[in-house]
């Protein structure tokens, strides 16, 4: 039970909440020795497809040859899953044992205590240091500027779509947001930026200009010929500073895992100029893993899951969703957290719905079914509160041409698993 233990333990640290600053960080990992400072980082930043975009960069650097680490959150299942060595989750004893080692570090402190997610990224940190990757591939938890991994000297850094999220945290506006998203622009580190709201462009290229650094557009760099699009996987041309890579099976659904390709091709082809390496592009693209974006869990009926929890991505699911199963009667099965905008991402997939179904999460910052139904009520959607999934599967199984997507949090995997998805 000392695994479980120690989690309980690191996870009592959530009830520290969020406090951006690197202050604590910084002095925690002075206490470990600095291990970030060993570290070939590729950082990554974003409202939408940063995940993605991590998964495909690490996975063409493995496939290449070269040891990778790869620290991303929230996880679905397991807080092992955060943190991968050559695409493998940590193990337990391993696990318990950096959290052991980290906390010691963080008892002899003078700060405030650290946060959970900032034990997490020492924990990240310190691991890759002891396993000797060659690269690190780091993504932000929130923001950038302020957040706990911006303590680090990338070799290159990437920032993709940019949207209002984390108003609390970030700012009510675009351009706020993308502000708090530059800070992870370093001097003598190059920039890849996706393509976003000019409002966001704008400020990202200033910062960048004013860091004097170079920084690519990832739509003016990589260029794409879809020959084949299917609800699990799609056949691409790929066209990239002079290479051409033909016929690659990406095996994630949906045009805005093109876009999420896109500038993990310009990163890693900028990555590969900046350190001499010769990739495996094809190869890599095509074993790519991430589970829990348009992620089809059942074929027959179709039955999916979308980690879909801001308008930018609801927009993604909607035209995905038009683009992959045109003519589908949609049900949709709704959870989310307190702090998303439910009304904005509801309005948003309002057109795409036939059915709807509201689920209350565990935790105390999900939001509540019966107010996830008043909400739909307000602009017109009829949502039905429920205590199961089965309603909506009931509905499915009901009908011809029909189709069951649960969206709106990232948390919603954890209630799938019970009834059997996500094997």
């Amino acid at each position: 039970m000392s695994i479980e233990h120690s989690l309980s333990s690191l996870f009592a640290r959530t009830a520290h909440g969020i406090q951006p600053g690197l202050d604590v960080t910084v002095a925690l990992l002075e206490k470990l020795g600095n291990p970030h400072r060993s570290l070939k980082c590729v950082h990554v930043a974003g409202t939408n497809g940063k995940g993605s975009v991590c998964a495909m960069i690490e996975s063409v650097l493995r496939a290449s040859g070269l040891k990778t680490g790869l620290y991303t959150s929230p996880h679905l299942f397991r807080f092992n899953e955060r943190f991968r060595i050559n695409g493998r989750e940590i193990s337990d004893p391993v696990l318990e044992q950096l959290i052991a080692d980290v906390e010691a570090a963080a008892q002899g402190l003078t700060t405030r205590p650290p946060t959970f997610f900032e034990i997490s990224t020492a924990m990240a940190f310190e691991y890759f240091r002891r396993e000797k990757v060659d690269y690190a591939v780091i993504e932000t938890g929130m923001g950038g500027r302020w957040d706990a991994t911006n303590v680090i000297q990338p070799i290159l850094s990437v920032i993709t779509r940019i949207d209002i999220d984390h108003t609390e945290y970030l700012g009510d506006d675009i351009e706020k947001i993308a502000w708090e998203k530059a800070g992870i622009i370093k001097s003598g580190a190059p920039v890849v930026c996706g393509p976003m709201p000019v409002e966001a462009e704008a400020v990202i290229y200033k910062e960048a200009k004013e860091k004097k650094v170079p920084i690519l557009g990832s739509d003016e760099a990589v260029f794409f010929q879809t020959l084949e699009s299917r609800r699990d996987d799609q056949l691409l041309n790929i066209e990239a500073s002079g290479h051409d890579y033909p016929n690659i099976r990406l095996p994630l659904a949906g045009n805005f895992q093109i876009e999420n390709c896109g500038i993990a091709v310009a990163a890693l082809e900028d990555l590969a100029d900046i350190e001499g390496l010769r990739l495996q592009m094809k190869r890599g693209l095509e074993s790519v893993k991430w589970p829990g974006r348009f992620q089809l869990l059942q074929q027959k009926p179709p039955v999916l899951y979308d980690g879909a929890h801001n308008v930018s991505g609801a927009c993604a699911l909607a035209g995905t969703l038009q683009e992959i199963f045109p003519g589908f009667g949609n049900g949709f099965f709704f959870s989310f957290m307190k702090d998303k905008d439910v009304a904005g991402i509801l309005k948003t997939l309002k057109p795409s719905v036939g059915k709807a179904w509201a689920f209350t999460l565990s935790g105390d910052r999900a939001m509540k079914a019966e107010e996830i139904s008043a909400i739909g009520a307000e602009i017109g959607m009829d949502i039905e509160p429920v205590g199961a999934i089965q309603p909506a599967l009931d509905w499915l199984e009901a009908g011809k041409k029909r189709l069951v997507c649960f969206t709106g949090s990232l948390y919603l995997p954890e209630e799938l698993k019970k009834h059997g998805f996500f094997k």
